[in-house]
């Protein structure tokens, strides 16, 4: 069961428009409150895109590279999917990627002061 912060490698094919296809890694960013409960995680893709965005946040320090996709967030059964641990990112940065994707559930008022 992947943790908040593993990184794993996934196939979640077959995607369509923009999404992220194939088999590639994604982040867990959910607490184990959801996967106590369901076989499910919120994940995070990752990808080598150089695309510049405040929501892709760069990978540093491990051996897997790119940036996170925190505007991208998908629900996965990883329990219905094969998938492989590859690594986890420590604290620091987990905390940095938490803090930085509650941009994407913030309150259009409130992210433009009124």
């Amino acid at each position: 069961m992947p943790t908040q912060g593993d990184i794993i490698k996934i196939n979640l094919d077959p995607k369509k428009g923009y999404e992220q296809m194939g088999y590639r890694p994604y982040i867990c960013l959910s607490n184990k409150l959801i996967s106590d409960y369901a076989n499910i995680a919120v994940f995070a893709p990752i990808s080598n895109t150089k695309r510049q965005y405040p929501l892709y946040i760069p990978l540093k320090g491990i051996k897997t590279t790119g940036v996170v996709l925190l505007d991208q967030l998908v629900t996965i059964d990883y329990a219905a999917r094969q998938f492989q641990y590859t690594e986890t990112v420590s604290p620091g940065f987990l905390r940095d990627l938490l803090n930085t994707v509650v941009l994407v559930f913030q309150n259009n008022q409130d992210a433009d002061g009124e």
